[in-house]
């Protein structure tokens, strides 16, 4: 008998064109699911993850927010209520919030969305015609 390694270098010399292709074709196929893996977790699950675990601080945070802002509103509501009686304060602090989230949604809706695309000059300049 003869060394494993002359049988292994001799089986390639003498394959066929049949077991070359078939052999190429797993390859590829070796390839394109290490492409597909890699495709997937990089921009599939590792953005989904990423999201997932924004939302649930954002979801948190807001609650935390959320819970502070009443919890504040009825202390000053209640203070209020000290000097004028409770169904003037609740109109008061109503006409307050209701007036700063208008401020608010016009500041930040009046913000006009500025693209930053370059002028012809500017690509002229740049070489990119």
């Amino acid at each position: 008998m003869g060394d494993p390694m002359d049988t292994a270098a001799a089986d390639t010399k003498d394959e066929t064109i049949e077991a070359g292709f078939a052999r190429t074709v797993r390859y590829i196929d070796i390839y394109m699911q290490q492409k597909t893996d890699l495709f997937l977790q990089h921009y599939v699950f590792e953005p989904v993850d990423f999201l997932l675990r924004q939302i649930m601080l954002l979801s948190v945070i807001v609650t935390l927010l959320a819970a502070g802002t009443i919890v504040i509103l009825l202390g000053v509501i209640l203070f209020i209520a000290t000097l004028v009686p409770l169904w003037a304060a609740l109109l008061i602090t109503g006409a307050l919030i209701f007036g700063t989230g208008g401020l608010i949604a016009y500041r930040i809706l009046s913000d006009k969305i500025v693209l930053k695309t370059p002028v012809a000059t500017e690509m002229i300049k740049n070489g990119n015609s």
